[in-house]
């Protein structure tokens, strides 16, 4: 399932947005996609909070448009666009930024309503909330006769 997300005040429409891109077949999962060259896993927090499922991660120094974020049946995919560095140097003595793109892959633990699915960018830290869908299926045993 591709969804559009709403990210602060913009809405776009996400289909193959993330290093591990959406198999044209949307059902295919076991197809094994390059990974695009100096991208980083990105770090995040995975928790429940009431019905949602909340999703943290920090990226820092992007707007809005950089991001992309796709929900196919169980799993989430975020990724961050390249960042242009603030300032170019003449000699580093350390460098550990990373301005290059940065992705994550996330396989949803329960089931989620991907038509309300909401995301914000505060501060530098992306907060995507996931609707939890409760299934009435209970266990059920079947007599044999």
């Amino acid at each position: 399932m591709v969804v559009q997300m709403k990210i602060g005040s913009s809405v776009q429409i996400f289909t193959r947005s993330t290093n591990r891109r959406l198999p044209a077949d949307l059902n295919d999962e076991d197809i094994e996609q390059p990974e695009i060259e100096n991208e980083l896993e990105l770090p995040i927090d995975l928790a429940s909070r009431g019905q949602n499922l909340i999703i943290m991660a920090p990226i820092v120094g992007a707007d809005a448009s950089d991001i992309s974020i796709t929900v196919n049946q169980d799993i989430l995919f975020i990724h961050k666009s390249a960042t242009p560095q603030p300032n170019r140097m003449d000699n580093y003595y350390i460098k550990e930024c990373h301005w290059g793109p940065i992705a994550r892959e996330v396989h949803l633990p329960v089931s989620v309503d991907a038509d309300n699915i909401g995301a914000t960018l505060k501060d530098g830290v992306l907060t995507i909330t996931l609707p939890i869908i409760r299934s009435n299926s209970r266990t059920k045993v079947i007599k044999i006769r």
